[in-house]
């Protein structure tokens, strides 16, 4: 894929095209696409093109937007997708193990000194 102008970014929309070609549309492509978008603008740039990373943004918008609205608003749209992606944070869940594991042994202990 050569893009050095303006006038190269038409076959971003190719590239989106393909990407959903075989008719699956899931968050991962989308996912895909979005991140072929980040990629070209970097490379624009790389080459002194900035002006064009606005055009590449709204062709990659079109894409979605004309041919996966219906799919995008049935995922609930980005909240969906930030829902799909959503990690449970590993931090908070192993502190709140710790922590019940601690109160545990204090109570346990209190209750061993108590009968003592």
């Amino acid at each position: 894929l050569e893009i050095q102008k303006e006038e190269d970014l038409q076959s971003v929309c190719e590239v989106a095209a393909h990407v959903f070609s075989d008719g699956v549309t899931n968050w991962g492509r989308v996912v895909t696409l979005i991140s072929f978008g980040a990629f070209v603008a970097k490379h624009l740039k790389s080459i002194n093109q900035e002006k064009c990373i606005s055009s590449l943004a709204g062709i990659i918008t079109d894409a979605l937007v004309s041919s996966k609205r219906e799919w995008l608003m049935s995922q609930g749209g980005w909240e969906g997708f930030v829902d799909f992606f959503r990690v449970e944070d590993l931090e908070s869940s192993i502190r709140n193990l710790l922590m019940a594991f601690a109160g545990v042994a204090g109570l346990g202990a209190s209750l061993a000194y108590m009968i003592r």
